[in-house]
């Protein structure tokens, strides 16, 4: 959609979902394996090592290094960007500055640098623009 508000809000949900298992005691994670509908295995693995056991990627809306910086600062360990990447302005040059932002996400100096200069931003569409039922966020359980 080029809004990247939805891809925050997923974000901070898994984070939540994984610091909650952390702190459950052991005795309890049988039941929140039954409420995720996740594998017991796994739901130990997460509780003890605090991270899920693949790499956390996000997407959805990521159009600027400033986002992809963002993403990782919540928890992110990997970002896609989708095709409307090649709408902006110079797609190569936004491509290598969202790369570096994701890797310096914590150098503000890195972050301001590389945000400069990106000419025309990606075109997106806001969330609010589209109907409730072709949100694929709001769909299923």
């Amino acid at each position: 959609t080029g809004d990247v508000s939805n891809a925050t809000t997923h974000m901070r949900k898994i984070r939540q979902e994984i610091r909650r298992l952390t702190s459950l005691p052991e005795d309890e994670l049988y039941v929140a394996a039954k409420e995720l509908q996740a594998p017991y295995d796994l739901v130990v693995e997460v509780a003890k090592a605090g991270k899920l056991p693949v790499t956390l990627f996000t997407a959805g809306g990521i159009a600027t290094p400033a986002d992809a910086a963002m993403m990782m600062q919540l928890g992110a360990e990997g970002v896609f960007v989708g095709s409307g990447i090649f709408k902006s302005g110079n797609p190569a040059e936004r491509a290598a500055a969202i790369v570096k932002a994701t890797t310096f996400h914590d150098d503000p100096d890195v972050l301001a640098k590389v945000s400069r200069g990106l000419g025309e931003a990606m075109v997106g569409i806001n969330v609010d623009d589209i109907p409730q039922p072709h949100r694929l966020a709001e769909r299923g359980w």
